[in-house]
């Protein structure tokens, strides 16, 4: 994944929410008209968008052949990183599409207004809205298995997985951040109501966001009774583990953690 802008990532570091916890509020969803009586229908859908809170929210959705939509799937949200990355980059370095086929699970990539997920705190609030309004959206469509309901990130989309774990702990099954830090909403702890797994992954070569980072958030996550996989890539800068298979492992470790 080509590196993110200098400039942004100075921005992105001071993560304004501070160490507060999130506020939720009632967002209204509104979205096309839908046929209740219709079947829910596989493919790609690149260019979807749906209405929170008076704001329209973009995203991808994949719905891959191999799922039986008459059952109940799991779905696996996955939050691209900041600048140039988007819901349309993030498949193509990620192929998370192919995971998904073969797999056999629902896939979305919410697309993030202005570049970047959750920084200044009405953004934050913002976003975990869509993230609500986007789940049940997607449950109206589809029978979603709710004990199994996964975010995953990168970088920027890394940073705000740990952050809807955290403030959804009730709500996702298990967290995946690939070379995305804590914010500093958990300075004071993650004080997560529900003890969620998670996954780190980060390469040890990351000028963009330091290693260090990554092994403080995995003893701060175990610190506080978190079951924690810690992937540390040698040699690997700040794109998407791919040599290492990562994508078979996100999702041994998912399917591994649905929600208890």
């Amino acid at each position: 994944m080509p590196r993110l802008p200098l400039s942004l990532l100075a921005f992105s570091l001071t993560l304004f929410p501070a160490c507060s916890r999130v506020a939720w509020t009632p967002t209204s969803v509104e979205a096309a008209p839908t046929n209740p009586t219709a079947e829910p229908k596989a493919g790609t859908f690149p260019d979807e968008s749906l209405v929170v809170g008076g704001q329209k929210r973009e995203f991808r959705l994949v719905v891959p052949m191999s799922v039986d939509l008459s059952k109940p799937a799991p779905l696996v949200f996955a939050f691209h990183g900041m600048g140039i990355d988007s819901k349309d980059l993030m498949p193509k370095y990620t192929k998370l599409d192919d995971l998904a086929a073969a797999r056999k699970f629902l896939l979305v990539y919410p697309a993030a207004q202005g570049r970047s997920w959750g920084l200044l705190p009405d953004k934050v609030k913002t976003d975990l809205a869509f993230f609500d309004g986007l789940l049940e959206h997607l449950r109206k469509r589809f029978q979603v298995d709710s004990d199994r309901v996964y975010v995953l990130g990168m970088s920027n989309g890394g940073y705000f997985a740990h952050l809807i774990g955290a403030e959804r702990s009730k709500t996702v099954a298990a967290v995946a951040s690939h070379s995305g830090p804590l914010g500093l909403q958990t300075l004071g702890g993650i004080k997560a109501t529900r003890k969620f797994p998670v996954m780190i992954v980060h390469g040890d070569n990351d000028r963009l966001l330091p290693v260090d980072w990554a092994r403080e958030n995995r003893d701060k996550y175990k610190a506080e009774g978190h079951e924690v996989k810690y992937v540390e890539v040698a040699g690997l800068g700040h794109m998407w583990a791919t040599g290492e298979k990562i994508n078979d492992q996100l999702w041994e470790f998912f399917e591994k953690h649905p929600r208890k």
